[in-house]
């Protein structure tokens, strides 16, 4: 849903930030020289960021493909190629779910997050559909045996996106999640 006002936009941009570890400071200075430096380095920060300057090191064990498809995923942010700015890392998610690469689709919601803080809610919100898609695909599930558990178990979506954090976490969630559909189905 769009921000109503500019005051609550840039509150949410700010949270958003946040809650990806970006730090906030304010500072004084005695001169606009002074100002321009500090945005000056502001802005290149914020450019290291999005170019995923050092975050493979903060996500431990992205393969050096890998990292280099999060980047290009990231780079093509905002393309008119797709028609949403996240639309290249949405791609990216469900290719390495194809690939049955879970830890792979974690880490690159993850650095995504990171480097993108404004968009990391909407693609957070992506991650139940395209994991139920890939329990379908790639764990034989049926979808109506998805739906019908998925009746009996609201929580799902909010335990994928809470544990997408933590690849290895995230890997057994899912797996734990295609063998609860198959026992319940079984038993229903």
């Amino acid at each position: 849903m769009a921000d109503r006002t500019v005051v609550q936009r840039v509150k949410n941009q700010r949270d958003a930030r946040l809650l990806e570890g970006w730090q906030e400071v304010r500072v004084w200075v005695p001169s606009e020289k002074d100002a321009e430096d500090i945005r000056n380095i502001a802005a290149d920060r914020r450019a290291k960021a999005e170019a995923l300057d050092g975050l493979s090191k903060e996500v431990p064990n992205v393969s050096s493909q890998t990292e280099a498809r999060i980047a290009q995923a990231i780079a093509e942010h905002g393309s008119a190629a797709y028609n949403t700015p996240s639309g290249a890392v949405l791609d990216l998610m469900t290719e390495l779910a194809g690939e049955d690469d879970l830890q792979g689709f974690s880490r690159a919601v993850v650095i995504l997050a990171r480097a993108k803080p404004a968009n990391a809610k909407f693609v957070l919100a992506r991650v139940p559909a395209k994991i139920s898609n890939f329990v379908i695909q790639h764990r034989g599930i049926a979808a109506s045996d998805l739906m019908k558990w998925a009746d009996a178990n609201p929580q799902w979506p909010e335990d994928l996106k809470r544990s997408v954090r933590d690849p290895e976490q995230f890997e057994r969630i899912v797996e734990a999640m295609a063998e609860s559909i198959k026992v319940f189905a079984k038993s229903h």
